[in-house]
């Protein structure tokens, strides 16, 4: 067990043995600090992504589709107010729910998925996999169709 006395800026650390030794709690900061400002957090929103109210009809309903391995895709788009909306989205790796935000270009993301608006009652979702062997990403798209609206 290690018991840490903390004088100001000084530490010390006491091991089973008896030793003592002292370091500058200020480096061990810097460590912790320099690592939280470089780690990455991954973003719903791209930079240079610009939001604007959009028509509900075009998006609220539910979407239905078959994926790459041929399984069904289910999203339920509700809630669309200005450019925002609640998505649920159900396929063969699971269930997920988002408030999600719509861009001017018609495109919003839930979870590792992107929703593009097509025409006519129509959208594209790409997800990018990546194979946990090689480390080769591949994008899987798959062809949705507004079936019912509110």
């Amino acid at each position: 067990m290690i018991n840490f006395i903390l004088p100001g800026m000084l530490g010390a650390a006491r091991y089973p043995g008896g030793d003592e030794r002292r370091f500058l709690m200020s480096s061990i900061m810097s460590v912790l600090q320099s690592s939280y400002s470089t780690a990455a957090t991954p973003s719903l929103i791209s930079p240079g992504d610009k939001f604007a109210p959009v028509n509900a009809a075009s998006y609220q309903g539910t979407w239905t589709g078959k994926d790459y391995q041929n399984q069904p895709i289910t999203m339920s788009i509700t809630k669309v107010s200005g450019y925002r909306a609640n998505v649920t989205l159900q396929t063969s790796a699971g269930l997920q729910f988002q408030r999600a935000l719509i861009t001017t270009k018609g495109t919003f993301r839930i979870g590792d998925s992107q929703f593009t608006l097509g025409a006519n009652g129509s959208a594209t979702i790409s997800t990018i996999v990546t194979n946990a062997t090689t480390g080769i990403q591949t994008e899987n798209k798959a062809t949705l169709t507004q079936s019912t609206t509110p």
